[in-house]
């Protein structure tokens, strides 16, 4: 038994003629036939009572009917939510960085684009959105390099500047760059180990040794970016998550003699499968990008593919 031969007893029993079924469903006769045959040996009994005159089903035959119309009707309706998820419903993951800074243009570009789809964000690490791609739920993915994925042919790179900020009232006075040492000396707030910057800053705080004040920890930029803002140390973030907090004298950033390396963040994933639709997101995504950084050069460089 299979579908097909379902769908074509189906239109048998509305129908009732091989030939307008034939005609229905774009078939010959004999194939139309050749269903219908199969779909009774499958079930080993006659499903049309052959010796009347007219078109009749057996009792079998009735009870295939009401099964044949119940799987017409699922499948129409699983092709109709199919389509319209196709057409209307759009997945874009990205590392916190990206929805804390271009990523809020981008949405705004796509809600005014005529007709355009519905865009669902998930904003994740690396980690889980590298798990994401690799099952297929995402249609775009802008993650960083240490996710260990190649970047998509011909793709831009924005490269985001890492430091270490806190709240005046946590750190006093600075009045030169402050040593590695001297940075593990403040209570600091880390970040969880499936980070990007955890290594670099474990290794840079010496995090093995000895731990004389407070380490907290944030399970993602966002939090950390609030723990920072409430005074419960020093951290390492994208200066571009708290431009407007250092801005405004709520929060400092800390010179250091050693710099950490930028984080840069690449797209890794485009939906082959709906070329026309990501070709014009990710052209949007493109300008999102270079306008951000363009808007704010302290912290976010665009690069080009």
């Amino acid at each position: 038994m299979n579908f097909k031969q379902l769908e074509a007893f189906y239109w048998l029993t509305r129908l009732k003629s091989y030939q307008r079924v034939a005609d229905h469903i774009g078939l010959t006769q004999p194939a139309v036939s050749a269903r219908i045959s199969g779909l009774e040996a499958s079930f080993g009994v006659p499903l049309m009572d052959r010796t009347q005159a007219e078109f009749t089903l057996t009792e079998q035959g009735h009870e295939v009917a009401e099964y044949a119309e119940t799987f017409l009707n699922l499948s129409e309706a699983l092709t109709s939510r199919l389509r319209t998820k196709q057409k209307k419903r759009y997945t874009i993951g990205a590392v916190g960085m990206v929805t804390k800074t271009w990523g809020v243009t981008l949405r705004r570009k796509i809600s005014q684009m005529p007709g355009g789809p519905l865009v669902d964000f998930h904003s994740g690490s690396n980690v889980d959105l590298r798990q994401q791609v690799r099952s297929g739920a995402l249609d775009m993915a802008f993650v960083t390099g240490e996710a260990g994925l190649p970047q998509i042919q011909n793709s831009f790179s924005v490269l985001y500047r890492i430091g270490w900020v806190a709240r005046p009232d946590v750190v006093g006075e600075i009045t030169r760059p402050l040593t590695p040492d001297e940075l593990r000396e403040l209570p600091l707030i880390l970040y969880p180990h499936s980070s990007p910057l955890f290594g670099p800053v474990a290794d840079l705080v010496e995090e093995t040794k000895r731990r004389p004040n407070a380490r907290h920890t944030g399970n993602s930029l966002g939090t950390i970016c609030d723990l920072v803002r409430l005074g419960y140390g020093a951290s390492a973030v994208p200066l571009a998550a708290l431009e407007q907090e250092i801005s405004t004298g709520m929060l400092v950033e800390l010179p250091t003699t050693v710099q950490l390396a930028p984080l840069d963040v690449r797209c890794v994933h485009l939906n082959k499968a709906r070329k026309a639709q990501t070709e014009e997101i990710f052209a949007l995504a493109r300008q999102a990008a270079e306008e951000w950084a363009t808007a704010h050069p302290r912290y976010v460089a665009f690069r080009p593919a």
